[in-house]
């Protein structure tokens, strides 16, 4: 597959690309259709990063468990009975039939298969009729593991061994969000949808404001009734986490006649603002200042994405005479409406580059500063970065953004 000459394997293709947003071009419609692009995204960067996989309020108890298919893996996310949180594979080490589904509590994983049987640490406890099977070791046939590691009541995943520590990993933000305590809050309401369009659409969508007042006309005349300036400040370190801010009178999150608290101990600027945060390349958090609402996407294929989003409150709040009526009255349809507008502009995207005349775009330099430095990242990611960036520190970014919606 070339483009003007050169392959999407090219480094040479990505040059304008990378270059000085006021003279940079979007990725090829090609790397948002290509099975063997897509393929080494996964392997690239799925693969190698921390993903979110739930919230711990999920698997409270010794035993809880979920299963999860994240990135084509059927997984079993627990409690063991320490305590701990593990993620491990939902196929039986004899035939592969998956171990359990949904959610549910166990002492034991059996197989409904053959009844092989699997402690929750996921060693092999009981293999019927296999007596007669020569040099049969238990032992070794333990079901495999990978990394899970928490922040924030956040579970996260990780399929390399050699990863860094997901709290290196995310780098500032633990100390950012703090005075959040996302960790208290209590998932009140998700949402599942599967889009056909590329994970990459989705994040471009979610990394800019210039699409509100287009896309999320609907929205705001709806429900945030007189917003027309919205300010974003921008700010974070590029290929770890970007924040976008904007303040609430805006619209988008907090709604017109707010009823319900916001988070106590946030600081003048936080109770005022609203934030969306992504940690690449998976989590999308929202952070208005009575909530927590974010967005785990899964790919699923070149052309399609599943995306899972949640809304959390904070327990004192849940437990509010008033509290269901609100959030269904005022709360929660904003953001179905806001999932189904996006949802189908990115469907869109993927239709119109999907023919052969689409053509690689140019980015707004004022407002698109975080989509491109996402393609900087994902080209650095499949194709390797020579030219590694400066470091976190030196590469810290704020700049304020204004856009009419």
């Amino acid at each position: 597959m070339t483009i003007e000459g050169n392959s999407i394997w090219s480094k040479a293709t990505y040059k304008d690309t990378k270059g000085p947003i006021d003279q940079a071009t979007t990725l090829p419609p090609e790397v948002y259709k290509s099975q063997e692009w897509y393929d080494k995204e996964i392997e690239t960067i799925f693969m190698k990063s921390w993903l979110v996989a739930t919230r711990e309020e999920e698997i409270p108890n010794p035993g809880d468990y979920v299963r999860l298919d994240i990135i084509g893996e059927p997984l079993i996310i627990l409690r063991d009975q320490t305590g701990t949180i593990r993620a491990l594979s939902a196929s039986c080490r004899h035939r592969g039939s998956e171990l359990v589904s949904g959610k549910g509590n166990c002492r034991l994983l059996v197989c409904p298969y053959h009844a092989w049987s699997y402690s929750l640490t996921g060693e092999l406890k009981a293999a019927p009729s296999m007596e007669d099977a020569k040099d049969f070791d238990k032992s070794e046939h333990s079901l495999p593991s990978i990394r899970a590691e928490t922040w924030a009541g956040f579970v996260f995943i990780n399929f390399d061994k050699d990863a860094k520590p997901l709290l290196e990993s995310l780098g500032g933000l633990p100390k950012r969000f703090e005075s959040y305590k996302m960790e208290n809050m209590k998932v009140t309401q998700k949402w599942e949808n599967t889009f056909k369009a590329n994970w990459k659409v989705w994040v471009e969508n979610s990394r800019e404001g210039y699409h509100v007042r287009t896309v999320h006309r609907e929205s705001l005349d709806t429900y945030y009734p007189g917003a027309k300036v919205k300010k974003f400040l921008a700010e974070g370190v590029p290929s770890v986490y970007e924040i976008n801010t904007s303040d609430n009178e805006n619209g988008l999150y907090v709604p017109r006649d707010a009823t319900l608290p916001f988070v106590e101990g946030l600081s003048e600027q936080d109770a005022a603002c609203t934030h969306f945060v992504v940690h690449y390349p998976h989590l999308l958090l929202n952070l208005p200042p009575d909530r927590i609402t974010f967005h785990q996407y899964f790919p699923e294929g070149p052309e399609w994405t599943r995306i899972v989003t949640w809304c959390c409150f904070p327990e004192s709040t849940i437990e509010l005479e008033n509290f269901e009526r609100d959030a269904e009255e005022k709360y929660y349809p904003p953001m179905e409406l806001f999932i189904a507008e996006d949802k189908g502009i990115c469907e869109l995207v993927q239709r119109g580059i999907g023919g052969r005349m689409a053509e690689r775009g140019r980015f707004c330099p004022t407002e698109e500063k975080t989509v491109h430095e996402f393609a900087s990242y994902v080209v650095d990611h499949v194709l390797g970065d020579e030219d590694k960036p400066a470091s976190a520190d030196e590469r810290n970014i704020s700049e304020k953004m204004e856009f009419q919606s």
